[in-house]
């Protein structure tokens, strides 16, 4: 009976990397709202970034190839960091904090998502019994 409480099925996970995707992908365009003094190239530069984000945060959901995407994940972490806490790679006209709300928000996001992957899952064809 425990092990029904703390995995989850393959449905709940599906919904719940959604659910993270969808609330997290709105948050971005919030976030993305404040940057009003950015270069258009700094701003091409964060799109492509974010586009990279939800590439790689979905591909890690679905991939079978899990060693693959990990390796994926670690690089994109890497690219983004620098980009965004660097002061040196950092885009021109944009207030720290707004960077540092938008490394947060990137961070929870993955965090999360990755979490929810982690949780075991359980076969739906045994009863919550067995």
């Amino acid at each position: 009976m425990q092990d029904y409480f703390f995995r989850n099925t393959p449905g709940g996970k599906a919904g719940a990397v959604d659910g993270l995707n969808l609330f997290f992908g709105a948050l971005l365009g919030a976030n993305l709202g404040t940057m009003q003094g950015m270069e258009l190239f700094d701003y091409f530069k964060i799109i492509l970034l974010l586009a990279g984000t939800v590439m790689v945060l979905r591909m890690f959901s679905t991939s079978e190839r899990r060693l693959y995407m990990i390796v994926n994940v670690l690089i994109y972490v890497a690219i983004m960091s620098t980009f965004l806490l660097v002061p040196r790679f950092q885009p021109k006209g944009v207030a720290p904090t707004d960077l540092h709300r938008l490394a947060i928000t990137l961070a929870v996001w993955l965090v999360l998502v990755v979490a929810s992957e982690l949780v075991p899952t359980r076969d739906q064809t045994k009863s919550p019994q067995d």
